[in-house]
């Protein structure tokens, strides 16, 4: 748990951990990437014309390493508040004994944090490439495969939405091919998370009672996200077949030409190339790389 009040000033500017009332808003902020339940918050506070509350950040620590989120207000500059924000968040993690500190979002060259970040030392520790497919081809073209490939499918295969299981039947599965850390994946796996998976669309594929699969889901305005697909199956064929049965999950769920116009996936730099492949060949392209950014403190 990282522990400690500290206040940073700038010339309207005050970085302090929020008040009672102001914690509702703080937290409200970050509705769609919501921090582990250890964090310590910080609130960015303009005192001109009028005190308001205008960015939050978020921090944590695993080990020698803080994690942080920084989110603002709507229609508020990250570069008027970035660096005394990230500079009281660097602070703390010092003072709780932190040797590291990580960006716990990945940023796209042109974000605005990628720029404050980058001015205050910090370099890329790893990448993930991303990969958009058009959502009405991409349904078209699983269609089109089921209804080839139907008689294939054994029949001791099905997919349930993860509505009704909890996150730790997919901790192996997930583990073995280091698609998403274990926190992440059970603090994204609750209904009342506005940006956690969808507990209906996300689903694990099953051969009998044996989890083989699973494809989970981020729904956001226009755009599926997919932060996980896998089937845990040696024979190409069959991985090919398990891949139809998750899709098909949602195609049954979801309907051309309404609010979803795309799927978005993301795949290791190098690893989990199959994912780059599997859009390319659903006729999607490749979009530009996001960054994890750190440094040593």
């Amino acid at each position: 748990m990282i522990s400690g009040t500290i206040a940073m000033t700038a010339p309207d500017l005050v970085v302090r951990e929020p008040s009672p009332d102001e914690l509702p808003r703080a937290l409200y902020l970050f509705q769609h990437h919501v921090p582990p339940n250890d964090s310590r918050f910080f609130a960015a506070i303009r005192t001109r014309p009028v005190q308001r509350l205008v960015a939050a950040g978020a921090i944590w620590l695993r080990g020698t390493t803080a994690f942080f989120r920084t989110v603002c207000q709507p229609g508020i500059s990250r570069e008027t508040i970035a660096g005394p924000l990230i500079a009281e968040l660097e602070n703390c993690a010092k003072n709780n004994g932190a040797e590291a500190i990580r960006f716990a979002e990945l940023l796209a060259d042109d974000d605005e944090w990628n720029s404050a970040l980058g001015a205050r030392g910090y370099v890329p520790f790893r990448s993930e490439r991303f990969f958009q497919v058009a959502f009405e081809r991409a349904h078209r073209r699983v269609s089109i495969l089921t209804n080839k490939c139907q008689a294939d499918i054994p029949g001791t295969w099905r997919t349930e939405a993860i509505r009704t299981f909890p996150p730790e039947i997919l901790i192996n599965l997930v583990t073995m091919h280091r698609l998403l850390p274990i926190a992440e994946l059970r603090q994204h796996w609750r209904a009342d998370l506005p940006f956690g998976f969808d507990m209906d669309l996300s689903c694990i594929l099953f051969d009998n009672q044996e989890p083989m699969g699973t494809l989970l889901v981020r729904r956001g305005s226009n755009t599926l996200f997919i932060d996980v697909r896998v089937v845990l199956r040696q024979n190409p064929y069959l991985r090919a077949l398990g891949n139809i049965c998750l899709f098909r999950h949602v195609a049954e769920r979801v309907i051309p030409g309404e609010s979803i116009q795309w799927l978005e996936f993301r795949g290791g730099e190098t690893e989990h190339l199959e994912t780059g492949n599997l859009a390319k060949r659903m006729g999607g392209c490749e979009m530009p790389e996001r960054r994890v950014l750190a440094r040593k403190l």
